[in-house]
């Protein structure tokens, strides 16, 4: 029940392990380019591979701190009746839930295709298409865990089960 436990914080510390690789190689392409006259073949679809993880480990971070896909502009329609904002919000968690486990299924086929197709990315020929497509698939299950590790958390502390601001 740690917020500060590894599983509670793993997009967090990938994205930024992705984010400060991306940032090298972004830099020493631009100085490489600019100052020796000379660019590195692989460089840009990396940098645009690892965007694509970064991305995708975003979403399942924003499942977690509850800045996913609904809409939360409904607050201000609802101000003065703060038990049908919780009841419209439960409503947009549980949809986006569904939407989630669809988009994993349907992305985790598709990369199952581009497998079998032995497919490489052209400058990365070490790196098989797939593994982009993993992120997706990865990205969407982790932010149906975590819709479903934060509505858990909200139900238990409505149990008073669990003190408020408690993880699981």
């Amino acid at each position: 029940m740690n917020e500060n436990a590894f599983y509670n914080n793993i997009e967090r510390y990938f994205i930024i392990t992705l984010f400060i690789c991306m940032t090298i190689i972004t830099a020493t392409t631009v100085v490489t380019r600019f100052c020796f006259n000379y660019t590195l073949s692989w460089a840009e679809q990396l940098s645009r591979f690892l965007l694509v993880w970064i991305s995708f480990a975003g979403i399942s971070w924003a499942g977690k701190i509850d800045v996913h896909m609904r809409v939360t502009a409904v607050s201000l329609l609802t101000k003065k009746h703060p038990e049908i904002f919780e009841v419209i919000l439960l409503i947009g968690d549980f949809i986006t839930l569904i939407y989630t486990l669809y988009l994993t299924y349907r992305i985790y086929l598709f990369m199952l295709m581009v497998k079998n197709q032995g497919q490489i990315l052209s400058a990365l020929p070490w790196i098989p298409k797939w593994v982009m497509y993993l992120a997706g698939v990865l990205g969407m299950a982790g932010l149906a865990i975590r819709i479903i590790q934060r509505r858990t958390i909200w139900f238990l502390q409505r149990k008073n089960q669990i003190p408020q601001g408690g993880a699981l």
